[in-house]
């Protein structure tokens, strides 16, 4: 059941909006991704990233929920 309601909470947060997929920030500036927005500082942010960071796994989980706005298209 805790799985159910894990994939349910994040459909909810895949919703597209206007803030950053990422931090949340609304009203920034960014690239769009399936209608999904990750402002300029977080793609910074994942871009300099090393993959044994732990922030890295957290991008890896935030990033999820764009293939997942994908889906309820």
């Amino acid at each position: 059941m805790k799985e159910t309601a894990d994939l349910e909470e994040m459909w909810r947060a895949a919703r597209p909006s206007d803030g950053c997929i990422i931090c949340g920030r609304a009203g920034q500036e960014g690239m769009r991704v399936c209608g999904q927005l990750i402002c300029d500082a977080c793609e910074r942010e994942i871009v300099q990233t090393e993959v044994e960071d732990d922030a890295y796994r957290r991008y890896v989980e935030q990033m999820k929920l764009i293939w997942l706005s994908a889906l309820a298209l």
